[in-house]
């Protein structure tokens, strides 16, 4: 049951971090192996293939502290796009599934939102899950885009059980400006050992 839960766990951080890449994985013998070619690095801390909104890579930079850089931003988008980054944890974690799926673009970049909502109504079913970010930080800025770090704790329980997993790790969501308002159009996760 604890192997479902922990599968259950990066199902549900994963979700929106789906790949439509059906390339066959090769072991080159470098230090990049493991590493499917739509997987975070924790060399890069980026994702490539944002090839439809004419970015290469989703990603963040550390500074000396440890701590992610972040971008400019106005001040009143800035607010916007942190405000959209809450709702989608207040509205992960009180599993409501149509809150959830208002924070989800339209047309998302490399996940169905559909399949999405189908994985998360079951997850919601089988788990308790709580998302607990720290550290939100805006690490790129466009006018129609925005990419937002955290440092997020996940912790999950399976209800009328004392079966637990936690798991942390670090994570960008990627918002598009859909009519005004930030909606999540991806999400990258590398998760701590």
């Amino acid at each position: 049951m604890m192997k479902k839960m922990i599968l259950a766990a990066s199902v549900a951080l994963l979700l929106a971090a789906c790949s439509d890449s059906e390339e066959p994985s090769v072991n080159s013998n470098t230090a990049d192996d493991g590493n499917g070619t739509n997987e975070n690095s924790a060399v890069d801390h980026g994702v490539e293939d944002v090839e439809d909104e004419g970015k290469d890579e989703v990603g963040f930079t550390l500074n000396d502290k440890g701590e992610a850089e972040a971008a400019e931003v106005p001040e009143a988008e800035a607010e916007k796009i942190l405000a959209a980054y809450q709702e989608y944890i207040d509205a992960f974690n009180a599993e409501d599934v149509d809150r959830y799926m208002e924070v989800i673009a339209e047309e998302p970049d490399g996940f169905d939102r559909e399949d999405d909502r189908a994985a998360l109504t079951e997850a919601f079913a089988d788990f308790d899950t709580t998302y607990t970010p720290s550290n939100e930080t805006i690490v790129e800025y466009e006018e129609s885009r925005a990419e937002v770090y955290a440092q997020i704790d996940v912790s999950m329980a399976e209800p009328n059980s004392d079966k637990t997993a936690k798991q942390s790790g670090r994570q960008v969501v990627v918002f598009k400006n859909e009519d005004g308002a930030w909606k999540v159009t991806s999400l990258h996760f590398i998760g701590n050992q």
